[in-house]
């Protein structure tokens, strides 16, 4: 079990080990098609395939902040929980969901 306080609300998880002798295979995309970036935004995130309990969206306020008012943030992250966390975020704090491909979610920076 793990605990972890963000900017936004305290995450509680716990996560089972992994059995004996298992692989994660992702074949969903090549490498080449994960370091292209899908969209021409100012900064590029991979947060790869974190969830939301590892940390991303801590990371990707931390690169907001650092951007201009309007300035734009493409991110990639496999795991599904972040569509919905990274939409809700966006709310939240005033910036916008742009638009999102497949793992792949632009976001523009509020004025």
């Amino acid at each position: 079990m793990g605990v972890r306080h963000t900017e936004t609300n305290l995450i509680i998880w716990a996560q089972a080990a992994p059995a004996a002798g298992a692989q994660r295979v992702d074949a969903t995309a090549s490498a080449a098609e994960t370091a292209a970036p899908a969209f021409n935004a100012d900064r590029l995130y991979d947060a790869g395939d974190k969830g939301c309990a590892a940390g991303p969206m801590d990371e990707i306020a931390a690169i907001m902040r650092k951007l201009q008012a309007g300035q734009t943030l493409e991110i990639r992250a496999t795991d599904p929980s972040v569509a919905f966390d990274l939409a809700a975020w966006c709310r939240m704090t005033g910036n916008e969901l742009v638009d999102q491909r497949n793992d792949r979610y632009l976001v523009k920076k509020k004025p």
